[in-house]
């Protein structure tokens, strides 16, 4: 039976005994954790849990060469997702540790143990427009839209466009550029401080 080790970008490792290795162990493992909140009895209530994300654990040997070394370190250091075929089955890993040993009995190669982690891939929400040019694609000017198309994304700035009047711009501006009326600088009222009024 072959084990891969299969990459989005760098490729594919695989274990073949008598030819190039074998994956001797495969060890998968899951944990979660459960929320805990106390109540004023001393018990506690238990209302969610979190699961982990899954790790996988191999071991094996390389013999024939520095091949499949180098593969494996490649894998590691372009950060790359992974599938893992082998009796385990395990899709989206990345490596968390990669180990090789060496020895006299195996000159020409070493034996192996790496730890891989499932990630989770996501992406962000589309929303079909049915047509309708996005509202981005409408600033950078690129709409058919004669109106459309004189629009710009100005941030903070108020711009005139040409079917708003000057008039009116002016209108607007000067809502929310005119000075506030000052606060009075004295009492109407006497203060008091715990004995008498005072005026």
């Amino acid at each position: 039976m072959a084990y891969l080790l299969i990459g989005r970008k760098s490729g594919t490792v695989r274990f073949e005994p008598l030819d190039n290795g074998l994956v001797e162990k495969e060890s998968e493992s899951y944990s979660s954790s459960v929320t805990s909140n106390p109540i004023e009895n001393g018990a506690e209530i238990n209302d969610h849990v979190n699961n982990a994300s899954g790790v996988l654990s191999i071991s094996g040997i390389i013999i024939g060469g520095d091949g499949a070394i180098n593969a494996l370190k490649e894998m590691r250091d372009s950060r790359d997702i992974l599938t893992y075929i082998g009796v385990t089955r395990m899709s989206n890993l990345v490596f968390t540790s990669l180990k090789f040993d060496r020895s006299y009995k195996n000159r020409d190669g070493a034996s192996f143990s790496a730890s891989l982690k499932q990630i989770q891939i996501t992406s962000a929400e589309y929303i079909p427009m049915n047509g309708q040019m996005s509202m981005t694609s409408q600033d950078a000017g690129k709409s058919n839209s004669s109106q459309l198309a004189r629009t710009t994304n100005a941030g903070m700035t108020t711009v005139s466009l040409q079917s708003v009047s000057a008039v009116a711009a002016d209108r607007y501006q000067a809502a929310y550029t005119r000075t506030s009326s000052p606060a009075p600088l004295t009492r109407k009222t006497g203060a008091y401080d715990g004995l008498t009024i005072m005026n």
